[in-house]
Parts: C-alpha cells; sequence; structure tokens
C-alpha cells in the first residue's frame, strides 16, 4: 500500500558496478549508387532504399533492393522529383510541376504514382510515411511560407488531416512505424524557439501535446512509436553544445548522449539511433550507431569526408541497414552498412552442465559472479528516505537485500526493478538479515529503494548477473567489416510536463487545453521512485490559442 509520500533524497557511495563487456559489430558496407550527378537524401525499409536522384538538371526518386542489388528509376513523365522516404513497399516523395504535391508509389507494380488528396495549386513537400500514414508541410492552409502546417494522410481510409492550426512554423515530421504516432518541431516565425511536438492515434483521432519545453533549441525528430529521438542545443556548464536526446512518447525521463562535438540528425528503429557526429579532433561529420538496450556507441563511418542524412531500418530476423549520404570526388552517393547485433547469433553456455544456484547460494557466495550494481539506503528522521540507481543486466539475475548493512535491521522497506515491486514490507523483519530473489533484466534497467520506520537502520542492494563464458561477438565473416563499440551511459534528466491539443481526422477540434505534470527532481536518479510513491497530479488550464502562441519556449 503506497502513498504520496514528500521524499528525502538520502544518495550515500554504493559499490561500482561491473562496467558490460561491449563486443563489435560485424557487417557489408556497399556502395548503392555512385553514378553520375548527386544521390542524396536515402531512406530504408528492409531491403529496400528509396532516394533522390539529380543529374543534368533533372531529378528523380530511385529505389534499390540492397538484398538483390536491382536499382529503378520511379516514372516521372518529366516531373521534378525529390525528398522521398519509404514504409514497406510503398514510396512517397514531392512532385514539383504545375505544382507541389505529395505522390506515393508501390514498388513492385506497374502502377504509375498517384497523388495524394489533390488539390490544384497545392504547396506541399517533405513527405514522411509509417505504416498507412502519410505526413507532410503544408504551405496550402495559409499561404505562408512562415506559416506551413502538419498535415496526415491515411492512405487505407483516404482521409485528410490537418494535424497543427497556429501561427507557427511546423516542419520536419516523422511517423513511427505503425502509422499511429507522429512527431515533429514547432517554431516561431523566424524559425527560432523550437520544440519537439507529438500527436498519437486515440481511436477517433489524434491527441497532439508539447513533449519539450525551454530546455534548449529542438529539431529533427524521429520516433519509433515508444521513444522519440531529437538533437538539441543547450548550454551546458556555460558553453553551447548540440547533442542526441530522447523521451518516452508518454512523457518521463528524457536522456542525453553527453558526447564532445556536434551531433545531429537522429534516426530511430527499434532500440537503435543513427546520427551523425562531428568529433572536435577529427573535424568532419561520421555516421554513429548508438545502441540503446546496451548503451554501446559505434563509429560506422571514418573517413575523411562529410557523412549524412542517414536512415536506418531493423528487420523482424534482426537484420539492420543503415544508410546515409557522402561527399566522393565532386558529388553526392548513396552507401549502406548491413549487420546483425551481437547477441542475436546462439551461443553455448559451457557453465550450462552445472545445476544452478538458488538466490540465497549466489547472495551468500557469489564467487566468480558478475556483480552488476549495489545501492545501500540509510533511514534518518522525518520522511522516509529514498535512492536509485541505473545500470545495465540482460537475462537472469538475483537480487540480494542485506538487512541491517551497516546499521540497525530495518523493519519496513521496498525494492523495485524498472517500477516492479520485488520487495515489499512484510520481507523487512528484525530476524531477516538476508533476502534473496530471483529477476529477470532487460538491459536498461532502474532500481529503487524506499526505507522507513526506525532511525539509524539500512539495508544494502546487490544485483548479480548470471556468469556466463558466451561469447556476444559473432564470429568474423569474410569480407566483413569489424567496428569496435564503446560504452557510454546516457545522462538522465529532470521530468517535465507536457501540454495537450486533440484533434480529429476531419479537422474538426474537439477541445484545447494544457497539463502540466509536476514532478521535478535532482538528476540523481529519483525519477522512477516519485513516479510510483509521489504519484505527480496533473493540473488541467484551458487557454486562448492566442496564449498559446504566445508560450512559445525559447529553447
Amino acid at each position: 500500500m503506497l502513498r504520496a509520500l514528500a521524499l528525502l533524497t538520502c544518495l550515500l557511495p554504493a559499490l561500482s558496478p561491473a562496467s558490460p563487456e561491449v563486443g563489435s559489430l560485424s557487417g557489408s558496407a556497399k556502395l548503392v549508387n555512385g553514378g553520375p550527378g548527386d544521390q542524396t537524401d536515402p531512406h530504408v525499409s528492409g531491403a529496400l532504399v528509396a532516394y533522390t536522384s539529380e543529374s543534368g538538371g533533372t531529378s528523380e526518386i530511385r529505389y534499390h533492393d540492397l538484398a538483390s542489388g536491382t536499382d529503378q528509376a520511379i516514372p516521372n513523365d518529366g516531373a521534378f522529383d525529390f525528398v522521398s522516404d519509404i514504409s514497406g513497399s510503398t514510396v512517397v516523395f514531392t512532385r514539383v510541376n504545375t505544382s507541389s504535391a505529395i505522390f506515393t508509389y508501390e514498388v513492385g507494380t506497374a502502377q504509375a504514382p498517384v497523388e495524394l488528396a489533390p488539390q490544384a495549386g497545392s504547396s506541399r513537400r517533405a513527405a514522411v510515411i509509417g505504416g498507412r500514414t502519410v505526413a507532410w508541410q503544408d504551405f496550402g492552409y495559409t499561404g505562408s511560407t512562415l506559416e506551413p502546417e502538419i498535415a496526415l494522410f491515411d492512405l487505407d481510409q483516404g482521409t485528410l488531416t490537418r494535424l497543427t492550426d497556429d501561427r507557427m512554423l511546423d516542419r520536419t515530421p516523422s511517423v513511427a512505424p505503425d502509422g499511429k504516432t507522429v512527431v515533429w518541431a514547432k517554431c516561431d516565425a523566424q524559425g527560432q524557439h523550437c520544440d519537439i511536438w507529438q500527436a498519437r492515434w486515440a481511436g477517433n483521432g489524434f491527441n497532439s501535446q508539447a513533449l519539450t519545453g525551454s530546455e534548449g533549441e529542438e529539431s529533427q525528430p524521429d520516433t519509433n512509436g515508444d521513444i522519440v529521438v531529437y538533437a538539441s542545443t543547450r548550454m551546458v556548464d556555460g558553453v553551447s553544445d548540440r547533442d542526441i536526446y530522447w523521451k518516452p512518447v508518454n512523457g518521463g525521463t528524457e536522456q542525453r548522449l553527453a558526447l564532445p562535438g556536434l551531433d545531429a540528425n537522429p534516426s530511430i528503429s527499434g532500440s537503435l539511433i543513427a546520427f551523425e557526429r562531428k568529433d572536435p579532433a577529427k573535424g568532419d561529420f561520421d555516421i554513429a550507431l548508438y545502441d540503446l538496450d546496451t548503451q554501446t556507441l559505434y563509429l560506422l563511418t571514418k573517413s575523411a569526408e562529410n557523412e549524412n542524412l542517414n536512415d536506418l531500418s531493423v528487420a523482424d530476423d534482426g537484420t539492420v541497414r543503415v544508410v546515409w549520404t557522402v561527399a566522393e570526388n565532386g558529388d553526392f552517393n548513396v552507401h549502406s552498412f548491413t549487420f546483425k547485433l551481437p547477441g542475436n547469433a546462439p551461443c553455448e553456455d559451457v557453465a550450462s552442465a552445472e545445476p544452478p544456484r538458488t538466490a540465497e547460494a549466489v547472495c551468500t557466495q557469489p564467487g566468480s559472479t558478475p556483480l552488476l550494481a549495489a545501492l545501500e539506503v540509510a533511514r534518518t528522521t522525518g520522511q522516509p528516505n529514498a535512492v536509485s540507481l541505473g545500470f545495465y543486466g540482460l537475462g537472469a539475475g538475483v537480487l540480494c537485500v542485506d538487512n541491517g548493512y551497516s546499521g540497525e535491521r530495518a523493519t519496513s522497506g521496498w525494492v523495485w526493478l524498472d517500477g516492479a515491486e520485488i520487495v515489499d514490507p512484510s520481507s523487512f523483519k528484525p530476524t531477516v538479515s538476508l533476502v534473496a530473489r530471483d529477476v529477470t533484466l532487460d538491459g536498461n534497467t532502474w532500481l529503487a529503494a524506499l526505507i522507513s520506520g526506525n532511525a539509524g537502520s539500512s539495508f544494502r542492494i546487490r544485483i548479480y548477473g548470471t556468469a556466463s563464458q558466451c561469447d556476444m561477438t559473432p564470429p568474423p565473416v569474410k569480407g566483413e567489416e569489424r567496428i569496435p563499440g564503446e560504452y557510454v551511459a546516457p545522462l538522465s534528466l529532470e521530468v517535465g510536463g507536457v501540454s495537450s491539443l486533440t484533434f480529429v481526422p476531419q479537422g474538426e477540434t474537439h477541445g484545447a487545453g494544457c497539463s502540466a505534470g509536476g514532478t521535478s527532481m535532482a538528476a540523481a536518479g529519483l525519477a522512477l521512485v516519485a513516479l510510483w510513491l509521489a504519484r505527480p497530479r496533473h493540473v488541467s488550464v484551458r487557454v486562448s490559442r492566442k496564449e498559446l502562441r504566445r508560450s512559445g519556449r525559447a529553447l
């Protein structure tokens, strides 16, 4: 039984957790198209790559099959086609002829490209697709190049939705693979004070809300439907820095990949983020890859040229394909890298022949079992004391609670892993010195604990992983390139509130309002405890459209 508590933070020194082993990637690099003219802006879905090809004043959209090597152009009848995206076998792109319109094309059919929601004199561009949802930047609603809106088109229903309706500059939309989440950047008319906004399908319309506030200048969002990733320029230790950030689509803890230099243009698929990285020691942009599950950073390119405009796709069988543009020999070409993540291949644990040890045996005699995390919590006076810690662990594990570790034995406490209650107050008794539990670790994990009862009582928590001799790096394959990984833990930032607006497919506004959530904690890591114990309240505030425009956040 949990009540809302005013938490008193008591962060105590803990044992240093073991650093996870980092493997490497083994994959194949490929030149997708290095022909005459510029080949640029590639996007990938499965084995299919769509990109823009410009030569001799003409521009067309081409698609390339990375598995078969075939490469074909989408018929354009002399029009100027550019800026494509792809989901499954469906390609969307902008076509400029007598107007600027959005077209779709089905790979593998003999059908001609089809214009979406035809409109005489339309001014549309920057089409993106996820599942059966297409989004684009539409200048026709306002007639102003400074106030474009985001429009959505449902390919199955044939319905057009005006997603935004304000005096702001809405740009760079992106759609999740299932088509149910759309993200974009919203800026003022000068292109400044930019925030990331998202819209999620709620059954009868899209609920829109601001995902970021006044933390920095955000841009270039992408989403896998669970997480929104974006670039943000912020003042860090008195210096302007541009890094990659991400946040769950339902709000919560924001995380930052704190790397020296400039990082931009993130793309996400599954648990992987690809982005452009400019190391200050190197001076040009390379394509980097970050695995959210293992907190591992890989540098896919190391050439002396600038690589940019990246995209990636994780297939159902675990195959990962990353594409990008690089300046070579006076023009631009498209390249790719295909691989499978370490650990996808089965391996045999040489220790598996030994009988499994009980949780109590691991806690009392861990031996060579790797220690992943340790955390101590001590009871002072006043409100109960809480601590939390982020760590990485995957697979079977053991949680040990050493009751009375540096004081009296606790009589009341809780322990959570990723919000799931593992140990409750009934386990804390004056006669109990050890509590042992078998647990399952899912990668990036939050350990949180709270102690109440007598002042001077304490307990320590230890998390052990399973001892395994498996080599998580697959053996090298002839002709493949080996890319080493580097363990980089992200920084967890404060939790902030968001505001919401609701729209329905026909564009009719059901309601407008803002809601703000009120828990803000130190970056030391009490966000999880607050969500479960403090249970922040959400206060609805009705605002006018004029006030909403005026409240554009300076980032």
